[in-house]
């Protein structure tokens, strides 16, 4: 079957991947739930349950009355940071608890076709916050993709994300009021990302920036947090391509190619890419257990998940590296793969709650 998955995968960049089992045991709502599946674009993992039919009644003038629970339907509330803008420490300070706000706002003025994603939407309040333009911030910055640098600088930047987006929800409940399902939540236990308060710290430390993860703990516990879920790393394709910036966390397709949609056909080159030429290096010359080591590294601070991609070319790849690179991305804690992108593979489907 393994070997099935991998032929299908080899030859049309499908199906996606999603590792159920570290999923539901580092889920922070796993008091009430569970996650069946993740969703098209493979970063959203939240709690799942199907409706379940109650009653049904006839009245006299021919009228059927339907009653059902509601079971959770999972609603996308998602945004994402360009971080060729924003980066550094104090920027992500000023700017995180902002974008937290305007998503709890979206769930409050949305409109809801199907009554059940109003009803999930509001008892877990969740959201999703991604990243854009990281490729580029790498470059800026003078860091090598295929370098221990960039592990260090994934796991340091994404930590900052994860810590401002704790706070900024912990601030918000202060405010308004904790999600309805906070109690008995990994949260309401100081356990955040599978680990205690004291683990969080030593990796804060060891990553130079010496957050306070015991205190933040603590005011969790005191004041709860508005949100259920707050980081999933979306493919942001269409945003990205709209405002000049790489998409998502991918290493760029190449230093200049050709976008075709129902627009026409635009070209497409990386932020910069006069000054930093020589600095980019496309995904398919990369190799692609770095791009898996580097996923790993922010996973450590992702309660969601990543619309990650791997970039093969079909010439140079045979099934038992294939299957090498989804064995590591599974023993290194990610919890979802998205395309397995060829060379020959052009036609890429994306949602469009996560293009943005």
């Amino acid at each position: 079957l393994w070997k099935r998955l991998l032929t299908v995968v080899f030859e049309t960049g499908e199906p996606y991947i999603f590792f159920r089992d570290t999923a539901n045991r580092l889920n922070p709502n796993k008091h009430c739930g569970m996650v069946y599946s993740s969703n098209l674009c493979h970063e959203i993992v939240q709690n799942q349950s199907v409706s379940t039919h109650i009653s049904e009644t006839l009245s006299e003038d021919g009228t059927i009355t339907h009653v059902k629970k509601s079971g959770d339907v999972v609603v996308c509330n998602l945004g994402s940071i360009n971080l060729g803008k924003v980066w550094t420490k104090e920027d992500l300070e000023r700017v995180v608890p902002i974008l937290v706000r305007m998503l709890d706002n979206v769930i409050e003025m949305n409109f809801y076709a199907i009554k059940e994603a109003e009803y999930t939407n509001k008892r877990y309040r969740a959201i999703g916050i991604g990243v854009s333009n990281y490729h580029y911030c790498l470059v800026k910055n003078g860091i090598p993709w295929e370098s221990e640098g960039h592990l260090r600088f994934a796991n340091s930047l994404f930590e900052r994300i994860a810590y401002y987006a704790i706070k900024g929800s912990m601030e918000l409940a202060k405010e308004r009021g904790k999600y309805p399902l906070f109690d008995g939540s990994d949260w309401s236990k100081g356990i955040f990302f599978g680990r205690t308060p004291e683990e969080n710290q030593r990796l804060s430390q060891e990553n130079g920036n010496n957050f306070d993860w015991v205190g933040l703990a603590e005011e969790v516990k005191r004041y709860g947090m508005r949100n259920a879920y707050l980081l999933a790393v979306m493919p942001t394709g269409s945003t990205s391509l709209i405002v000049g910036a790489t998409p998502s966390t991918d290493p760029i397709f190449a230093k200049f190619y050709k976008e075709e949609n129902m627009s026409g056909i635009l070209p497409q080159v990386p932020p910069e890419v006069d000054k930093y030429y020589w600095h980019y290096k496309s995904a398919y010359n990369i190799d692609q257990e770095w791009i898996i080591r580097a996923a790993a590294e922010r996973q450590k601070w992702i309660d969601q998940a990543q619309s990650l991609n791997l970039f093969i070319d079909p010439e140079k790849i045979d099934g038992p590296t294939l299957s090498r690179l989804y064995t590591l991305a599974w023993e290194l804690g990610l919890k979802t793969v998205y395309y397995c992108r060829s060379k020959s593979i052009t036609d890429i489907e994306e949602c469009e709650s996560c293009a943005t």
